[in-house]
């Protein structure tokens, strides 16, 4: 221990002059510094002057005893520590000094050896305790600045087991308008509760979707593998702020205990960036004219959907081409200002009737075509009937009745878009020669 030697400073009280000189020489030899004192009245002022480490101090003093000396430098610095040197005849002080958790009590005479070890014992714990007190405050200060640089910035930061919350800085109490995490609760059940299910964008429903049951202790890993193994450019959640309006943010995820399972998640608010790309790619996908979607968009879902029936043997896929009957005669009699109308008027039916999950396509013209995901051709019939049925109650203000032909098929294995499309066109010639507003199908092309 002797690193420890002179690393604390040392107020000695001792109200005999021949015992504080014989005793001063090696606590100095201990001491960083030595103060000296010669009663309890002196010891405590010096206290006051010095805030020393370490006391060591006779117990029966004139003017101020070593105990209410002690008791007064306790009120001022409760951890100070102390030593006392007693005579086997101040033993009524004993329960007194134990009352004030001295660290030691040394009978007089005192070894200067033991004195030494005390002292040194002493001085190695208060110079580790200063040192973890440093090191405390300066975690605290690192912790406080990294909270004021969190609570300052812009984008949403939490630390979370995607179970609960363990940390949120303001961007998030703000976004959700609560004052603390606890109040995040109140509207969730989890944290992964925050990410909208919404298509393109990341969220829980996509861990599930081939499986019955997620353990929640299983989140965290999955949701950090699925957005590690996503295209970076993809990487973007929606979540609905406190004007319950959906939000879109680039999510960064980072493992800070994999022990635990916290991660850091940083989301950058891209909303304007999210709807200026939604708005170019609806005018990609979409008719212009009708609001249909046009050939890119089904050439894109064509092929989604296709996958999955050679993935899934159970997955059926149906496809419905239609046309508006005399349609030419429209333009003919009326104008193309009416046929556009009419186009109008029959999208707004067929989308009123089909479902969410359905696409519903202008091929060209008149011409259109609904792929039905997950139906089977005797289903797609069925659906195509209810809507050519609809579309014969609709009226036009001045060309009158519509009426629509449709051709239905369904995907066979070894299909492409080419003999999809081949069968589509072969039943609805048969729809068209079979006297029009009816449906017909073709389930293997012809030969």
């Amino acid at each position: 221990m002797d690193e420890y030697k002179k690393s604390s400073t040392i107020l000695y009280v001792e109200d005999e002059e021949k015992i504080r000189e014989g005793y001063s020489k090696p606590i100095l030899r201990c001491a960083k510094e030595l103060i000296i004192a010669s009663n309890g009245e002196e010891g405590l002022e010096l206290f006051k002057k010095h805030n020393p480490d370490i006391i060591v101090t006779d117990i029966r003093m004139p003017k101020m005893n070593g105990i209410d000396m002690v008791r007064a430098i306790k009120e001022i610095n409760p951890n100070v520590r102390v030593i006392f040197t007693t005579a086997h005849s101040e033993s009524e002080y004993l329960f007194n000094a134990l009352e004030l958790h001295a660290d030691s009590y040394l009978l007089k005479p005192v070894s200067s050896k033991l004195l030494k070890e005390k002292i040194l014992t002493l001085s190695k714990t208060i110079s580790l305790e200063k040192l973890s007190r440093r090191q405390q405050k300066r975690i605290e200060e690192q912790e406080k600045l990294l909270q004021n640089i969190i609570n300052t910035e812009k984008n949403i930061s939490i630390v979370t087991n995607f179970e609960r919350i363990s940390f949120a800085n303001n961007s998030f109490l703000e976004f959700f308008d609560i004052e603390n995490i606890d109040g995040f609760y109140e509207k969730y059940k989890c944290g992964m509760d925050m990410f909208n299910e919404e298509d393109n964008f990341l969220h829980k429903g996509l861990l599930t979707e081939d499986r019955d049951y997620i353990d929640t202790k299983d989140l965290g890993r999955r949701f950090y593998e699925l957005v590690q193994n996503t295209d970076e450019a993809k990487r973007v959640v929606s979540l609905t702020d406190r004007n319950l309006e959906p939000k879109y943010f680039f999510i960064n995820i980072s493992l800070m205990d994999e022990e635990k399972d916290l991660y850091l998640l940083c989301l950058t608010n891209i909303t304007g960036i999210t709807i200026q790309k939604a708005d170019a790619l609806k005018k990609a996908y979409t008719d212009q004219l009708t609001g249909a979607y046009n050939r890119n968009k089904f050439k894109e879902v064509l092929k989604h959907e296709m996958a999955k029936c050679k993935r899934y043997d159970y997955y059926k896929l149906s496809f419905a081409m239609f046309d508006i009957d005399h349609f030419k005669r429209f333009n003919d009699e009326y104008g193309h200002l009416v046929g556009d109308e009419i186009l109008k008027m029959l999208v707004k039916k067929v989308k009123n009737n089909i479902r969410e999950t359905d696409l519903l396509v202008r091929w060209g013209g008149e011409e259109f075509i609904i792929i039905f995901e997950g139906v089977d051709i005797s289903a797609a019939v069925k659906a195509s009937n209810t809507l050519r049925e609809k579309v014969e109650k609709v009226r036009h203000t001045t060309a009158g009745e519509i009426t629509v032909s449709f051709g239905v098929t369904q995907y066979q294995k070894g299909d492409d878009e080419e003999k999809i499309l081949q069968r589509c066109d072969e039943a609805l010639y048969l729809a068209k020669n079979g006297g029009r507003n009816c449906v017909r199908y073709v389930l293997r092309n012809e030969k």
